[in-house]
């Protein structure tokens, strides 16, 4: 009797350990469902295969409407059938200055009729590695200094957007009385559900996106694809090899379909492509990007381009009506890593495979000029020196440029001046992380005061540095 209950325990004892590594799998893997952050390399490493969105589901004609209900009790309905979100009042950024002012600017780059008029509101469609948490990150201190209400899912695990599950998951409701004034957070795009949250009428639709071989050289480091690569190719294989090598294993574009994932046409992915193929059962892949780029064109206001960042965001100011002060950002990684060339071939290649991404790429490019254009050339590469000039000299006060601090991804960052710590806390606040400042809005917008912390905190993040910014933006202090 004695020896099967030692042999029992020895059997128990031995499954800790097992029931532990599950755990620390589970545990991880569900971090990096929700906030996709440092740990995702490690997993591509470990073979582990993932999506970055949850399963697509479509909300029919017939869908209900739903309430969206906060912690305070207070709510904002939207009524799924008619399109349209009730709010009552304007909201404290609807006083400021002249941004409120709406010119009529004429049509640009769009396939249907209509005019392209200056907005409060604006939708961001977050594409990943397209340099876009510099640029949130500038929209949340806005949202601080303006006390915008942003589109943000209840509870702690917020990073990203998942409107098409915002009835399990739902979305915080702005302050009482007001409407949603900018979304900007990582999330596919669904325009029937965007419509009802962020009113075309009153917002403006934008994004930005990258050159196709860049943006895919980008995610295939940070992702994890090329350390896995090189682990089974060898560390002195070329950048050309590890490429060629991961996607020769992966089935290339057919006549229908193409790879929609963290790697391949992951701007697409963003931008919606999965679930409007969908919508196309039995037509070609040359169709179904075909129809898609005019959906596009009638969804977005403007598309920015990465690679010309500077120039992307004094367009945003203009059809916004910012000053230029209201755009200023900072740089928050620069990575060490060597710029190695490819091969053209290997550059075709990558286009091949990211063929949806290619196509949109090209589509937009050309469309960029109208838009300068329309606002005047001269217009712009004046305001364009002026906004580089003003971001420089904010850089050189906010960084001891003395002082490199080594970040995550092989990528390094100067350390926060003196000034930047005490004087200008926008330098602290813009060199945090946009999963940190996600947080921080959400607290402001549950509680302007700060006299109720979120159910399940006891403190507030980053309280000093925000009520800080916004003493100084009521009192006119020069934010930059």
């Amino acid at each position: 009797m004695m020896s099967r209950i030692v042999t029992s325990l020895h059997v128990q004892y031995r499954m800790v350990p097992l029931l532990l590594v599950a755990l620390l799998v589970v545990l991880i893997y569900g971090y990096v469902f929700f906030y996709q952050d440092p740990v995702r390399p490690v997993l591509v490493a470990w073979g582990l295969q993932y999506n970055l969105e949850p399963g697509i589901s479509l909300l029919s004609n017939n869908t209900e409407s739903r309430d969206y209900s906060t912690e305070n009790n207070t709510t904002h309905d939207i009524d799924l059938q008619s399109n349209r979100a009730y709010n009552t009042t304007e909201n404290h950024r609807s006083q400021q200055s002249d941004s409120s002012e709406s010119a009529d600017l004429t049509n640009i780059g769009k396939s249907s009729p209509g005019q392209l008029t200056k907005k409060k509101n604006f939708l961001f469609l977050k594409t990943h590695k397209c340099g876009t948490s510099s640029v949130v990150n500038l929209f949340y201190l806005f949202g601080v200094r303006h006390r915008s209400n942003f589109v943000i899912h209840r509870g702690p695990l917020n990073h990203h957007l998942h409107l098409n599950e915002v009835k399990k998951r739902p979305l915080l409701a702005p302050r009482p009385g007001q409407q949603y004034n900018i979304q900007c957070q990582h999330g596919t795009f669904y325009p029937e559900i965007e419509h009802m949250i962020m009113p075309k009428e009153t917002s403006l639709y934008t994004t930005i996106i990258r050159s196709t071989v860049s943006h895919f050289k980008s995610a295939f480091s940070f992702f994890g694809a090329e350390f896995s690569m090189r682990k089974r190719l060898g560390e002195d294989a070329s950048i050309d090899e590890l490429i060629t090598g991961y996607l020769n294993s992966k089935p290339p574009p057919t006549n229908t379909s193409a790879q929609l994932n963290t790697f391949v046409n992951s701007m697409a992915l963003d931008l919606g492509f999965g679930a409007f193929a969908k919508s196309m059962p039995g037509a070609s892949l040359e169709d179904k990007i075909t129809a898609f780029l005019a959906h596009l064109d009638r969804e977005l206001d403007l598309v920015m381009l990465t690679d010309r960042m500077d120039e992307s965001l004094v367009l945003l100011k203009e059809y916004l009506g910012w000053k230029l002060s209201d755009i200023v950002y900072l740089k928050r990684m620069v990575s060490k890593k060597p710029h190695v060339e490819m091969s053209e071939d290997v550059q075709a290649l990558i286009r091949r495979y990211n063929v949806v991404d290619d196509r949109i790429y090209e589509h937009f490019s050309p469309k960029f000029e109208q838009h300068v254009e329309r606002l005047g050339r001269e217009n712009i590469a004046k305001q364009l020196q002026e906004f580089q000039e003003m971001r420089e000299r904010f850089e050189d006060k906010c960084f001891d440029k003395d002082k490199v601090v080594k970040l995550p991804y092989n990528s390094v960052s100067w350390a926060i001046s003196d000034w930047g710590r005490t004087e200008n806390l926008a330098c602290t606040f813009l060199q945090a992380r946009d999963v940190t400042l996600t947080k921080v809005m959400a607290e402001l917008q549950h509680s302007e005061d700060y006299s109720e912390p979120i159910p399940g905190k006891r403190s507030f993040l980053m309280r000093e540095t925000v009520e800080k910014i916004k003493q100084d933006f009521d009192e006119g202090v020069d934010p930059v």
